[in-house]
């Protein structure tokens, strides 16, 4: 597996408190930038939508929440 985003990493190595959705959303969206070959947010949304991922309102569905938490602990 690649290295996680830059943003994602600075975002989890701050010692600040940062909600747990976030950090499941985020690790998920850096998960589909990794599978696309265009290098933007909107094809990775598009690609997790695919993979429903994302639902239609763009936020994680059960399957998205299910693969942030095999994620998440890679991140740490």
């Amino acid at each position: 597996m690649k290295n996680p985003s830059n943003s994602l990493q600075k975002i989890l190595m701050k010692n600040t408190q940062t909600p747990p959705h976030f950090l499941k959303f985020e690790v998920v969206l850096a998960h589909c930038e990794q599978r696309v070959t265009e290098p933007s947010l909107q094809a990775a949304m598009k690609y997790g939508r695919k993979m429903d991922f994302f639902d239609s309102r763009s936020k994680l569905s059960q399957s998205g929440e299910l693969l942030a938490e095999i994620l998440l602990p890679q991140y740490a």
